[in-house]
């Protein structure tokens, strides 16, 4: 609601002269109103924001109009604690061909606070959190006269029980069935069944996204770079299972038949393999290196010992595709916690 109140003395009477009559109501298009405009309006086309109610005038010529107003305004919003996040508006209400000494906007009570009370509730969507106007007067250089607008500063929050549902629970649910996935062992093949289930679980989250999000909004939201990281992860850790599977085939002896690069090997077998827990992966590499008399011999050895050092360099890809992801989860949870 609009609160507007200015004096008109044309409409002032002796209420003595008139049986004590203090107050009438008239309609809108029976006297003078205001020429109040939202100049930031999203909806040019729409120029009348005030539903057609009555005006209260008083015998000192005092008239007051509250009628409810329907502002549209773009606002600028900040997606990225999406589906809780908080979005501050700004609107411009002036006269739009009066000057400040023909209309000028004051603050009523003097207050530069927007009580809730002041808005009618038709949105389940977004609750009000606080409001402020402020009294803008600017000078033209080509005119004497000051204009005078209001620029009122509305905080909202959004209210996302339905998003509870649809977005966090099953954004954990991935989380934990990916998680399981790399708790499982390498040449598990029940590993690249979870990690498949997975990565559908993660396109589906994301194309449920793109319908979900608002469309004018200039940043992205943290949950939907988690599930793209997610997403990135699990198609390594699928693409990773599925070549140590392939590596252990022994109907495809040709697939070790070429060792990982030396400085790769040398880096996986040092310290690294401790703080990634390969231990038990670098300790076959480096049993596996010894060397035999006959050719064949040799050559099966041989094969062995590359089949060995690639699962290692499998088993640091993956463990750091779970780092990757416990970090990230890490942190896109702390994000959502912390009050902004």
């Amino acid at each position: 609601m609009f609160l507007q109140k200015w004096q008109d003395p044309r409409l002032s009477w002796d209420y003595k002269d008139y049986g004590g009559l203090k107050l009438l109501h008239f309609a809108e298009e029976e006297i003078w109103l205001p020429e109040i405009h939202l100049y930031n309006n999203a909806d040019i086309t729409e120029v009348n924001h005030y539903g057609s109610v009555k005006a209260i005038v008083l015998s000192d010529g005092t008239v007051n109009w509250v009628p409810p107003g329907a502002y549209r305004v773009e606002c600028p919003l900040d997606s990225t604690h999406w589906p809780y996040d908080t979005q501050t508006c700004e609107f411009y209400i002036g006269a739009w061909t009066y000057h400040g000494w023909q209309v000028d906007l004051q603050l009523w009570s003097n207050t530069s606070k927007v009580h809730p009370g002041w808005f009618m509730k038709f949105s389940h969507s977004w609750q009000f959190i606080k409001g402020s106007i402020i009294r803008i007067q600017n000078k033209l250089a080509c005119c004497p006269e000051p204009y005078v607008m209001l620029k009122v500063i509305i905080t909202m929050a959004r209210i996302s029980p339905v998003f509870n549902s649809t977005v966090v629970i099953p954004a954990c649910v991935i989380s934990m069935l990916t998680l399981v996935q790399f708790l499982l062992p390498l040449r598990e093949s029940r590993r690249l069944t979870i990690g498949c289930v997975s990565l559908l679980l993660t396109l589906l989250m994301l194309l449920y996204l793109a319908t979900a999000l608002p469309p004018l909004a200039y940043s992205l939201p943290i949950i939907v770079k988690f599930f793209g990281q997610t997403l990135m992860v699990v198609v390594v850790s699928v693409i990773v299972n599925a070549s140590i599977m392939r590596l252990t085939d022994a109907r495809v002896p040709a697939a070790v038949s070429v060792p990982p690069p030396p400085l790769l090997k040398t880096i996986l077998t040092g310290p690294l393999a401790t703080i990634l827990c390969i231990q038990r992966y670098a300790e076959k590499v480096g049993l596996s290196g010894g060397s035999a008399e006959d050719g064949e011999v040799l050559k099966e050895t041989c094969s062995t010992s590359y089949l060995h050092e690639w699962l290692l360099v499998a088993a640091a890809v993956d463990r750091i595709a779970a780092l990757i992801f416990i970090i990230t989860f890490i942190i896109t949870l702390i994000i959502y916690v912390t009050p902004v």
